[in-house]
């Protein structure tokens, strides 16, 4: 503008032009003198915990230092991670930044589920006259890690094919040293005496050791469905209720089960299949415990993986013979796959039901009854089919702690009722 009035004034000779573009010469003179000096910023972010559980309040406070002149308007902006929700205070403040000085901002977030990344903490800085404007990028990474609360469980029987050699708590369907019994042979020498069968003994004429099945650690690799299609959500409320997906169910479902296994002593893997296919390697201990506790609480839905490409999957990673454990719904395109499966591993299907956990969000009208009853019937028919391959299946209903679920159908008492039934096991 300044320059403009001056050159029409020059043409037109209009000193009163020149006059009216002084002020504006003025002001950009005095913005030329006050520019922004040479700008040197220190940031660093701290976070009140690196891990915490679902809806957990934490505080992050990032503090800003100048190393060089004054700033006369510094505004700092901290990108919230979309997995957290600010709850107090705010992420962004305006003020002056005296050389040397120092500055921060503090505020409270919490959220769901989710791994939280911070990259760098946003600066625009302005001079007094706001003529120059300078966007810095100033790199401190944080992290957090939202756990989603989870059941403790309990008892999960199972007998995989193939044990590794350490000492655990699977029947590994040999005869040793364990707690109940296996069968007896004759005696060798170095057998302890307390494990004479007298009566047999008696029987044969010869000495006859009870023996007891050996306990070990077992290969199980925990397969976590993240596909969209397989999932039942929404977006919006319905009948009043808070946005709801099984999706949910199921990674809460995963980390009882890595807790689990872990805690036993197993050497546990996870693949999410989802977007992509999200392999940690199976591993033991507690560090392998965090490990499958991060990767399943940042689990994602996605839609592009192929659940038939579980029949390709290296056996270095899974062994011949080793535990699987599917956890997610279980589609009609999924039987052959999971069937085809079962002849190389010993499969165990934890499936959260769709139909029961929709009706629960659906208006009760006759002709939703009545497809509800149809939908459940088709699913107990699918199921059947893998119950017949040999593949155990738990259906279950949600609304139910997952925890009693798995006691009443994978637990010791339902071993034996299994075993009574087939007339292998007396009452």
């Amino acid at each position: 503008a300044a320059f403009a009035l001056i050159l029409v004034g020059e043409t037109l000779r209009q000193g009163a032009l020149l006059v009216l573009a002084l002020p504006l010469v003025c002001y950009l003179a005095v913005g030329f003198y006050f520019a922004l000096p040479k700008i040197e910023l220190k940031a660093q972010r701290r976070v009140s915990d690196g891990r915490v559980l679902s809806g957990e309040a934490v505080t992050v406070r990032v503090e800003v230092e100048n190393l060089g002149e004054r700033l006369e308007v510094i505004e700092l902006a901290d990108n919230v991670p979309t997995v957290l929700e600010l709850r107090q205070g705010s992420s962004q403040k305006i003020e002056s930044l005296s050389a040397q000085g120092k500055t921060a901002l503090e505020y409270v977030v919490s959220g769901v589920r989710g791994l939280a990344r911070w990259q760098s903490l946003s600066v625009t800085v302005t001079d007094t006259l706001g003529l120059f404007i300078k966007t810095l990028e100033l790199p401190w990474e944080s992290e957090l890690l939202i756990v989603p609360t989870f059941e403790r469980l309990d008892e999960i029987l199972m007998r995989p094919r193939r044990t590794r050699i350490f000492s655990g708590q699977v029947k590994a369907r040999l005869g040793g040293t364990g707690i109940e019994f296996f069968g007896v042979r004759e005696y060798y020498p170095g057998d302890e005496r307390r494990y004479i069968n007298w009566k047999a003994t008696a029987r044969k004429d010869r000495l006859i050791v009870n023996e007891f099945e050996q306990e070990r650690v077992a290969d199980v690799i925990i397969l976590l469905d993240a596909r969209e299609r397989s999932d039942v959500s929404s977006s919006t409320p319905r009948n009043g209720r808070e946005n709801f997906s099984l999706f949910e169910h199921s990674v809460r479902a995963a980390l009882s089960l890595a807790h689990y296994f872990t805690a036993q002593g197993n050497r546990v893997g996870l693949l999410i299949y989802g977007r992509y296919l999200d392999w940690t390697w199976p591993g033991f201990g507690r560090w392998q415990r965090e490990k499958l506790l991060r990767a399943i609480a940042s689990a994602e839905k996605g839609d592009k993986a192929v659940f038939e490409d579980l029949e390709n999957l290296p056996t270095r990673l899974l062994p011949a013979g080793s535990q699987l454990v599917f956890v997610g719904p279980i589609l009609e395109s999924d039987v052959k796959t999971i069937v085809d499966l079962r002849v190389r591993y010993e499969v165990l299907c934890i499936a959260p039901n769709p139909v029961l956990f929709e009706s629960a969000y659906l208006v009760p009208t006759p002709e939703v009854e009545l497809a509800l009853r149809l939908e459940y019937l088709r699913r107990q028919a699918l199921l059947a089919q893998l119950r017949r391959a040999g593949i155990r299946v738990v259906d279950w209903d949600v609304s139910r702690p997952l925890a009693s679920v798995v006691r009443g159908e994978l637990g010791q008492m339902a071993w034996r009722a299994a075993l009574i039934r087939r007339g292998t096991l007396r009452s």
